[in-house]
């Protein structure tokens, strides 16, 4: 009987002792961690390879504008969700991830938003990403994706980012449009301007050629692309590039293709810009 309560009392002061020097130590660690100083800001720009919409020295202006100083903050007084929401409202910043080792050095990575489209309206110009966030342009970069203009059925503020409110038919045709001509490395370099009309059908200009293409709605997308193909693949190689200006995809199981001796006087007003 004495025995076990020997053992148990063992147990007991045991538990005692380690719980005390956790706590002593946990506590020694953090009054040092209290004292340790920002020594260094690490910034990353993970894709900089594909887009330059934010720069180092931009990211770290943002963080010394919050009183943030390398050599002279501490590491205590510094919110790390706090500045992360601060980059994350950076016009093209799609996501930031900031922490710390034990050395005082803070590493900040920054992912950029990456456009799929840029629209062009009465507004100014707004860039649309993979997801369908919209963001102003930035002056210091430009980002060569499709150029939409016309008549685009929504009204962006100026300086306007987030999500469209309006019209979302629509928005996520033209986005599901800008996702699938980012995916395909022919069209991704070929297709430079969509042009909307007065009726909201789409007019594509390519980079390479003389013809307009006609899109119609932004519907039907991937057979509309299996039909230009077709075109691309098996026509342009047996007539060349100059016989036809105008490509019509909108019609169901057929191209129709306009020879630019025969193209009517009743043209778009994109088509006449282009002297097609």
């Amino acid at each position: 009987m004495f025995k076990k309560i020997a053992i148990y009392t063992g147990y007991a002061m045991l538990f005692g002792v380690l719980t005390a020097y956790f706590v002593l130590t946990y506590g020694l660690e953090k009054r040092e961690s209290a004292k340790v100083i920002c020594k260094r800001v690490d910034i990353s720009i993970l894709d900089s390879a594909v887009n330059k919409f934010v720069s180092k020295n931009e990211i770290a202006e943002l963080i010394r504008e919050q009183g943030i100083s390398a050599g002279e903050s501490k590491i205590k007084h510094i919110n790390l969700y706090e500045l992360e929401e601060v980059l994350n409202n950076r016009t093209a910043v799609k996501i930031s991830q900031i922490n710390y080792n034990g050395e005082g050095v803070m590493y900040v990575k920054v992912e950029q938003r990456r456009p799929v489209l840029r629209l062009e309206t009465e507004n100014g110009g707004f860039y649309m990403d993979e997801s369908g966030y919209i963001f102003p342009l930035v002056k210091t970069f430009t980002s060569y994706v499709p150029i939409v203009t016309g008549n685009i059925p929504l009204s962006i503020v100026p300086g306007y980012r987030g999500r469209i409110k309006e019209n979302k038919e629509w928005s996520e045709q033209m986005l599901y449009l800008g996702n699938f001509i980012d995916k395909n490395d022919f069209y991704d370099a070929q297709i430079e301007q969509i042009d909307v009309d007065s009726k909201g059908d789409l007019y594509i200009i390519p980079r390479v050629g003389q013809h307009i293409i006609v899109f119609g709605k932004p519907d039907n997308i991937e057979e509309k692309f299996i039909k230009l193909s077709a075109f691309y693949n098996h026509v342009i190689p047996n007539v060349g590039w100059e016989k036809y200006s105008r490509i019509s995809l909108q019609y169901d199981e057929q191209i129709v293709c306009t020879k630019r001796k025969e193209l009517k006087q009743n043209r778009t007003n994109i088509e006449k810009h282009l002297n097609i």
